[in-house]
């Protein structure tokens, strides 16, 4: 009412035209603003990591996966679902390498790209698989995986068990698990979506038993392999002596790898020991405000890290949830870890005197590296340590890898 008054006012003291030439401006001015608003701020996704139509459509308790019958076959038609590939990724990294030990073994393998999280055209993976990963496979787009024809079908990352458990076809589904994946985020909807995974009805195979512990609070049923390490690279060296030196796996991006806890526990150590090079790698931490003095090495390649353990007396790893595949390589390489205590590591790693364990506390760590750097017969030990680890080859990984798939899969004989 109150509208309407002001309008014949305006109308009875300037006219209908003035009025109505006055209403038609108010009204564009409206029309610009609201399409002016409507285009500077856009509708915000609903972010899950994964597509939202595929968890809509995953009911898993109502239509659970039930895993087909064994199959006859000694070789399989093997595919794995990827999220796009990431050249720094070591989750990856150990997908290519095993899935190149089932290739090895005459089986036929297919990478499949799910691009929920971004677009990258199959061939440009398969061209970043074969130059960065060592592998030469096929590489297909997730929707081409339907027409394939697929005796086993792995999802890897969580975000890729929702396409694989919406798959319609007679494959075997199971799951590559490295890392309790739920941990990666705050409380809320991607920790419940990445839990809920584990309750699809796949077959996993974790590595390390930690992850089969935790999956099975799910009622998955899983078998893990070990770690290993990569002997040829990851050595016995006949260097001596050791420099003054330590290092530390800083992974900023990363959470699980604890970064900041490592940087105080490193200002401690330095306090300690400023004679001490301290050596960071794994990630570009130059814009970071590092407290004390050190050596930024980035993101390497092995060969490199590989020198930087001979060089150094003890390295400063980190892992919150899974363990790291860093320690056994720092054993093999004679470089004393020095590890946050937790079932995580010691289930995985194992109740290894060679490594020294420590409450994840920076005074208690930079006590754990002192003790290390203090030790009289750090060279000797250095030795001991490497020589220890000249079994901890990834070959039985591999094979044990590959006998649960065929267990699981086929009907020949196991042994």
């Amino acid at each position: 009412m109150k509208y309407i008054s002001v309008f014949f006012q305006y109308l009875r003291h300037n006219g209908i035209k003035v009025t109505f030439e006055r209403c038609l401006s108010f009204m564009k001015r409206k029309l610009r603003r609201s399409h002016a608003a409507q285009s500077v701020i856009p509708k915000r996704p609903i972010d899950v990591m994964t597509s939202v139509e595929d968890v809509v459509k995953a009911d898993f308790v109502t239509e659970p996966y039930i895993a087909p019958k064994k199959i006859n076959k000694t070789k399989l038609n093997i595919g794995w679902v990827l999220s796009p590939i990431s050249i720094g990724s070591g989750g990856q990294h150990t997908i290519a390498r095993f899935a190149k030990s089932l290739q090895e073994r005459g089986h036929n393998i297919t990478f499949f790209i799910y691009e929920s999280i971004s677009r990258q055209p199959a061939d440009y993976s398969h061209q970043l698989l074969k130059e960065h990963f060592d592998i030469d496979v096929p590489c297909l787009p997730m929707s081409q995986a339907e027409k394939e024809d697929i005796d086993v079908l792995f999802a890897t990352g969580w975000e890729t068990a929702y396409p694989v458990f919406n798959m319609k076809n007679p494959a075997h589904k199971m799951y590559f698990v490295q890392d309790f994946e739920p941990l990666f985020y705050g409380m809320g909807s991607k920790a419940v979506l990445a839990e809920n995974t584990y309750r699809f009805g796949f077959y996993g195979i974790t590595a390390g038993c930690w992850l089969t512990k935790k999956v099975g609070e799910y009622g998955m049923k899983a078998d893990f392999f070990d770690f290993g390490a990569d002997l040829d690279i990851y050595r016995p060296t006949e260097k001596t002596p050791k420099k003054k030196q330590i290092c530390f796996y800083a992974r900023p991006g990363t959470e699980r790898r604890a970064f900041e806890i490592g940087v105080l526990t490193l200002t401690k150590f330095h306090q300690m020991h400023p004679d001490y090079n301290i050596v960071f790698f794994g990630w570009d931490v130059s814009d970071y405000d590092i407290p004390f003095p050190y050596e930024n090495r980035g993101i390497i390649s092995p060969a490199e890290l590989s020198s930087i353990y001979h060089d150094s007396q003890a390295c400063l790893v980190l892992s919150l949830t899974n363990a790291s595949l860093l320690p056994l390589e720092l054993l093999a390489a004679g470089c004393v870890p020095v590890m946050n205590d937790g079932e995580n590591n010691r289930l995985v790693i194992g109740e290894n005197s060679d490594i020294v364990y420590t409450l994840d506390s920076p005074i208690e760590l930079a006590k754990g590296l002192d003790e290390v750097v203090s030790d009289p017969d750090i060279e000797a030990r250095c030795q001991r340590i490497s020589k220890s680890a000249e079994s901890s080859s990834w070959d039985a990984s591999y094979e044990k890898f590959a006998k649960i798939i065929m267990r699981e899969v086929t009907t020949v004989n196991h042994e």
